[in-house]
């Protein structure tokens, strides 16, 4: 699959569900998923929806948002020592401080500058 509407219509498919099913669980409108999916609108879902969907799901944000499969975050107990070996940065500091939400959303966001960057 080649896009996101692609992703978000095969996730629902593969789960058996209705646009109205699918809405419901992830607490949005029938006509936003139907316009999530539609190749000729060009709305995609925020990220308050996106983090709903991957945790409804249990699908993560690298594949809604760029179909990637494989994680790139560093096992935790490498996290742990690598904090032990140096003070925090204050972009880590920063990113510590905000909301799980919000910390999905940067983390999303992250993932897609670095995929851009690589695109020549």
């Amino acid at each position: 699959m080649h896009d996101i509407k692609q992703r978000l219509k095969q996730l629902r498919l593969d789960k058996g569900l209705t646009m109205m099913e699918f809405a419901k669980l992830i607490s949005v409108s029938p006509g936003n998923v139907g316009d999530w999916e539609s190749e000729s609108r060009t709305s995609i879902p925020g990220a308050k929806a996106l983090i709903s969907i991957a945790t409804t799901f249990h699908v993560s944000l690298d594949w809604l948002l760029l179909g990637q499969t494989t994680s790139t975050s560093i096992p935790a107990k490498q996290q742990a020592n690598a904090q032990h070996d140096a003070p925090p940065s204050p972009l880590t500091e920063l990113f510590q401080s905000l909301s799980a939400e919000d910390q999905l959303l940067m983390i999303g966001l992250a993932t897609r500058l670095a995929h851009l960057s690589k695109v020549p």
